[in-house]
């Protein structure tokens, strides 16, 4: 009995470790992250898909652009539990049209994140010379 619950010791704190590493990976990249803005008055009308892929930071959305104005952002992939944030930031960028708004305060990965994968789309829509 003495072995099993040892074992069983171990084991949980394996998953424990592993757990708080995978929490972690990528924090400090997506923490670090340049948000650039995206001059709007270079993208076609159109859908744009951009994503920002880094761990649990991952996202993707599809930016809609109509006479230079970002009219709608779609999040195709967002981080769990991360609507409101999400909401948050789509509503600042609607209302500011730019991508390189601050992070919210006290969740700067996951905005960032967010905020990456709006930067990646409008980038796609950019026309090129």
């Amino acid at each position: 009995m003495k072995k099993f619950l040892k074992w069983t010791g171990i084991v949980f704190l394996l998953m424990l470790c592993l757990t708080a590493v995978f929490a972690l990976l990528g924090k400090n990249e997506t923490l670090s992250l340049v948000i650039c803005n995206v001059d709007l008055t270079r993208i076609s009308d159109g859908k744009y898909v951009g994503v920002y892929d880094n761990y649990r930071f991952t996202n993707k959305v599809e930016v809609t652009v109509l006479n230079h104005e970002i009219i709608n952002i779609h999040p195709l992939k967002i981080q769990d539990g991360r609507q409101n944030l999400v909401n948050n930031l789509t509503e600042t960028i609607l209302e500011e049209q730019r991508s390189d708004i601050d992070a919210i305060s006290g969740a700067t990965a996951s905005s960032n994140g967010f905020l990456k994968a709006v930067e990646e789309a409008l980038k796609n829509g950019v026309n090129k010379p």
